[in-house]
């Protein structure tokens, strides 16, 4: 099961270098990671706040974004060699 990032659609794009991250993230992973846009998250003090599959991140820099999900997909990684 792919790694789930989710975004509320307008906020992400607000954040230019974020949005950018994300579609990085998805081109590099395109089988491990599902991006996920969403109407609204109800998150608008928190932008750019995006969920990575339970987890929520209020306030993600790309580099914090970029760091979480690639770690995350190492360790899916790790988890299916074992």
């Amino acid at each position: 099961m792919p790694l789930q990032l989710m975004m509320c659609r307008y906020c992400a794009r607000s954040r230019p270098e974020v949005y950018t991250m994300i579609a990085r993230l998805a081109r590099a992973h395109p089988t491990e990671l599902e991006v996920i846009e969403l109407e609204c998250m109800a998150a608008c003090d928190d932008v750019p706040a995006v969920m990575i599959d339970t987890d929520y991140f209020p306030r993600i820099h790309a580099t914090e974004l970029e760091h979480e999900v690639l770690e995350r997909l190492r360790a899916a990684a790790s988890a299916t060699r074992e």
